[in-house]
């Protein structure tokens, strides 16, 4: 600890109290912020105000916003050429800022490049010239199968019970793979979607279900335009109101073998590894959105004027506003913790996941709480943020899973992780 001589005030940087970031690092810092503020905002704030059917026509300016992105190369696949070192510092960074300017925006961004990314990570030039170019999304969870879909490893499997088979399954043959069924409405960026990756139950020739009541699954890189596919209209929602959600239909799609990518022995680990980078990067974005609520009741508490002097003077206004910015530090170290985590040698691990999300994305929630208690009547004003924000907090809660069960996930890791009888 250094020595002083004098008390000095605290110096806080965009991100509170990081005090140790790089000269890249703030530079990158400093041009997503501003890029959230100029642009993002602007963009969410009419999103908002339009029918889900008008975010995705070809005059939404979405798709303005979705070009500008692209042009700041912070992307998955720019991200994708930086070692572990620069990722785990850079990584929350990343998706908080984007989630400062809004939420809904910053998982648009970075789920459409979904599918382009496995292609790159598979190291196949075929996948990459067939899907590196193309808008996608995740399709994963399934009509009655969401919560079944996080439990991978059938925790929660009641004995001489099963799992859900899915609305959406697999055949896997010799030569080609066919897709039946219907995912969820929740999938993101599935409106504006020319592609997907695709992790479903699947049919290797001795049924769906394991013999321990989950499923066997298959992971695949699907073209939207094979015969077959429709992609449903984006649903009306909420919150998060900028990023198109809606279902796929599959109806025997055909898909060669080529585009597998995860078969029977790899589809736990995949399906794993992309809960992970999902309840992080939810961990990062719910940061953002807390801080995004916290400085906008620190404005308004400024500002507005009660007993003749302004709301900061009073005392419990400013032990709210206190305890708002230390639970939006909690978030930030958790998440920077779970990322360091995940870079080790001793990572990655859904676990570290599942406390930053869970942890995040709840205290988001309690920080707009507060917030909108601060700007009272004000807050339910359509003039102010906090109305917009109460909505979009709201999907964090449930988003990459939702926070109980993922709770309930994490404690079977920590009991397996103790060797405790029963889930070894």
């Amino acid at each position: 600890m250094q020595s002083a001589m004098e008390v000095k005030n605290p110096s806080l940087a965009i991100s509170g109290l990081d005090g140790d970031l790089t000269e890249e690092e703030v530079e990158i810092q400093t041009r997503l912020r501003n890029f959230a503020v100029a642009t993002m905002r602007p963009v969410a704030a009419s999103l908002d105000e339009m029918s889900a059917q008008e975010v995705i026509q070809p005059c939404s300016p979405l798709w303005k916003y979705l070009n500008d992105f692209d042009k700041l190369g912070i992307g998955p696949a720019e991200l994708a050429e930086f070692g572990p070192e620069r990722l785990k510092r850079l990584l929350p960074i990343v998706f908080e800022e984007l989630a400062y300017g809004d939420s809904g925006l910053a998982v648009a961004a970075f789920i459409s490049k979904t599918p382009a990314s496995v292609a790159r990570a598979s190291g196949d030039p075929k996948l990459v010239d067939r899907f590196g170019g193309l808008r996608g999304c995740w399709v994963a969870t399934q009509a009655d199968r969401g919560s079944d879909c996080v439990d991978y490893e059938g925790f929660e499997v009641a004995a001489g019970s099963k799992q859900s088979e899915g609305s959406l399954r697999a055949l896997v043959g010799s030569s080609e793979i066919v897709l039946t069924g219907h995912s969820s409405d929740w999938i993101a960026c599935g409106p504006i979607a020319e592609c997907g990756l695709v992790h479903c139950p699947a049919d290797y020739g001795e049924g769906v279900i394991r013999p321990d009541g989950g499923v066997f699954g298959v992971g695949l890189l699907v073209p939207f335009d094979l015969p077959g596919v429709s992609v449903g209209s984006p649903n009306e929602k909420i919150g998060q109101r900028s990023l198109p959600t809606g279902s796929i239909r599959f109806d025997d799609v055909r898909v060669p073998n080529s585009c597998l990518v995860h078969g029977r022995d790899s589809y736990n680990a995949s399906i794993d590894r992309f809960l992970l980078s999902g309840a992080m990067n939810i961990a990062a974005i719910s940061t953002g959105i807390a801080r995004a609520a916290f400085e906008a009741a620190v404005k308004y508490a400024q500002d507005r004027r009660q007993g003749g002097v302004p709301l900061t003077h009073h005392q419990l206004v400013r032990w709210r506003l206190y305890e708002m910015w230390r639970k939006v530090e909690i978030s930030r170290a958790i998440v920077r913790r779970a990322a360091a985590y995940n870079f080790s040698p001793q990572g990655p691990h859904v676990l570290s996941a599942i406390a930053a999300k869970t942890t995040a994305s709840q205290s988001a929630f309690d920080v707009v709480s507060s917030a909108m208690q601060i700007f009272g009547a004000n807050g339910v004003s359509r003039r102010h943020p906090m109305e917009k924000l109460l909505r979009d907090v709201q999907e964090p809660l449930v988003e990459a899973g939702e926070n109980h069960f993922l709770a309930l996930q994490g404690a079977n890791w920590l009991l397996r992780a103790n060797q405790v009888v029963g889930f070894s």
